[in-house]
């Protein structure tokens, strides 16, 4: 194993993990299951340009500097471990795991100003970590002349999981039908609050509306039936469909969602509880 230093002239460790390595580190169960370090690879992948300090982002979410900084060095010893192939050196002569991730850019009122690698960021676009791609491309297809402005009533059908990863789901037919039966469920409303107003569709004239899977897709192996029905399809106007991904205060509506939908969920066979559900949304 090859011992690096730190570049005296970048202030920089001068490493290289590829896209395809950090795909399958963020795919280790140790990462997967661990909510902590998610949430804070989220928020610092969340910032702009994926720059920012644990200062700022404490600043941010309310939360104590150090969190960002404990859970990043965290994952990076998760990944040298893996990887097996280099130690990072730090000036005390220690080993140290802070530059795996990110990259030094600047120091500013005693905070260091970091970015997240562009292999991480890249990795985690295309694993669909923290994105909404599969609703995303859903909501897209849903964008067609052919709805029809009529009620449906859930029914409860079970469905075997598909055996394709949802990361790299290519079918949407089943998809795009199970949302637009959750429309005409919803009644062309937002179901967290019908009084939300909307705009009227190009094509038709049909209010607005986005579908969003209440239990998100990325976790479907952690039920025994499909979670991509109906039951688990809720619609929203896009104001809160963006406030349930990147809102503050998005733990009210999941919370109300989940109300909403938690018998119909059961009969459809899928068993969730409200803390289960929140840790889903890193909450």
């Amino acid at each position: 194993m090859m011992d690096i230093c730190r570049n005296s002239l970048t202030h920089n460790y001068d490493i290289h993990i590829s896209v395809d390595e950090w795909k399958d580190i963020l795919c280790l169960s140790e990462i997967q299951n661990d909510n902590n370090m998610l949430s804070a690879l989220e928020k610092w992948y969340l910032a702009p340009n994926y720059i920012a300090s644990c200062k700022s982002l404490g600043k941010q979410y309310g939360l104590d500097f150090r969190f960002f900084s404990v859970q990043n060095m965290r994952l990076g010893k998760i990944a040298v471990n893996h990887i097996k192939r280099f130690r990072l050196i730090g000036e005390n002569g220690k080993e140290t795991y802070w530059p795996v991730a990110w990259i030094e850019l600047a120091k500013e009122n005693g905070a260091y100003i970091m970015q997240l690698r562009p292999e991480l960021v890249e990795a985690i676009r295309s694993l669909n970590l923290f994105e909404t791609d599969v609703d995303a491309v859903i909501n897209k297809h849903l964008q067609n002349p052919d709805m029809k402005h009529e009620t449906f009533d859930f029914s409860y059908e079970k469905h075997e999981k598909p055996t394709l990863s949802v990361r790299n789901l290519k079918d949407f037919s089943r998809s795009v039908e199970a949302a637009q039966n959750a429309l005409r469920h919803a009644e062309w409303k937002c179901e967290f609050n019908a009084s939300h107003e909307t705009f009227p569709r190009r094509i038709d004239g049909f209010p607005y509306l986005e579908t969003h899977h209440l239990i998100p897709l990325k976790y479907a192996n952690k039920f025994n039936v499909s979670i991509d029905v109906p039951e688990n399809i809720v619609c929203l106007c896009s104001t809160c469909h963006n406030r349930i991904h990147y809102g503050q205060n998005n733990k009210e509506m999941i919370k109300f969602l989940w109300s909403l939908r938690k018998k119909d969920l059961h009969i459809a066979g899928i068993d969730i509880d409200l803390s289960e559900l929140l840790r889903f949304y890193l909450i």
